[in-house]
């Protein structure tokens, strides 16, 4: 992996082996909620177990004083002003692999370009067998920042469009493919693709202009 995608990439520090059990678990419960059929005899002894299970959390999981915390970073996960682990015990809602909403994505670095490896589940479907287009935009999203550090530099979006060339389909195999094209100023102007992990048909394409931190 290319140095600068460490800290965007990589769960700093990984996840334990207990925490990502839990993770995966609520995966699976989330494919069963959206693809099961409600009928109550067969969801009424689940919800009363999973009910059991919350009410057994540590309060610290619990609203405190009607208010919840509000940001899934804990002191530990901020060594020093402006180092922020983005990917933090794996959290990360799109390339985190605890995260309960992330796919993930898998990024990595190769011949100057930053690829992201997905499969979208039943989790991203909007329409009927196709992922939800504001989910391929927001992969698009994490591979262009991460492109944008190729420059050797880093900064959060600016503008980002989005063409939809055929609908992305759930439960494939598929990569993002994303390049740095130029700096102007402060100005990071990177590009990117969606298709299946094999083949060359693209499904999406974009483009976004990242701001430099000064």
């Amino acid at each position: 992996m290319h140095p600068d995608l460490q800290t965007l990439a990589e769960a700093t520090p990984a996840p334990s082996a207990p925490l990502q059990r839990i993770a995966d678990a609520l995966k699976r419960l989330a494919r069963f909620v959206l693809s099961t059929r409600d009928e109550g005899t067969i969801l009424e002894p689940i919800a009363a177990e999973l009910e059991r299970v919350c009410a057994a959390l540590p309060e610290a999981s619990k609203p405190q004083g009607g208010k919840r915390q509000a940001t899934r970073f804990h002191p530990e996960d901020l060594p020093k002003p402006n180092a922020r682990l983005v990917n933090a015990r794996g959290t990360h809602p799109l390339v985190g692999t605890v995260n309960p909403v992330a796919p993930p994505i898998d990024l990595h670095a190769r011949d100057y370009q930053v690829l992201g490896d997905v499969e979208f589940d039943l989790r991203f479907e909007g329409n009927v067998g196709w992922v939800h287009g504001g989910f391929v935009a927001a992969g698009f999203d994490i591979v262009l920042v991460a492109a944008g550090r190729l420059s050797g530099h880093a900064g959060p979006t600016g503008t980002l469009q989005v063409r939809f060339e055929k609908p992305t389909p759930v439960g494939k195999a598929l990569r993002y493919v994303a390049w740095f094209e130029k700096m102007e100023g402060r100005k990071i102007f990177v590009r990117a693709e969606l298709r299946p992990r094999e083949g060359e048909e693209v499904l999406a394409q974009a483009s976004a202009v990242l701001i430099r931190f000064s």
